[in-house]
């Protein structure tokens, strides 16, 4: 989906540029990244999270859901609202700001994959496995 910006409702002027929204004497400039370059962070991050789900056979519950959740940001257009000169109220339709959410998404996955990896989980089952052989063990005698 390329990016866009459409005014929906304004009382001032406004003006849609490339990764700029001008309302009045405000300017927003949003991330630019090249096309190019977001697809190859989007297929790398997807294929960390391939390699960390099944190579490594790393079982992180929440990163389907922060990948899905993500997925959904990149595409949806969110409503900007500016109220600019004295009163003057703008508002523009953009996904302007989905390039934000590649970083992000970068940022999940480090974050999911760091608990992975510092939660206990064997030592967890170890302990486990020792209470159930101690209650049996208490049980025979």
């Amino acid at each position: 989906m390329s990016p866009f910006a459409t005014p929906l409702y304004a009382t001032a002027p406004v003006e849609v540029r490339q990764f700029e929204i001008v309302a009045g004497n405000f300017a927003e400039r949003f991330l630019q990244m090249p096309q190019p370059l977001a697809t190859a962070a989007v297929l790398t991050l997807l294929a960390a999270t391939v390699y960390l789900e099944f190579f490594a056979k790393m079982r992180a519950g929440k990163l389907p859901k922060i990948i899905a959740v993500f997925a959904l940001l990149y595409g949806v257009p969110l409503p900007y609202v500016y109220v600019v000169e004295g009163g003057n109220v703008v508002v523009v339709l953009s996904n302007f700001a989905k390039f934000v959410s590649i970083p992000l998404f970068g940022v999940a996955l480090l974050a999911t994959a760091t608990e992975a990896l510092l939660t206990p989980q064997k030592r967890a089952r170890v302990i486990a496995d020792l209470s159930i052989t101690e209650e049996k063990t208490e049980k025979e005698a």
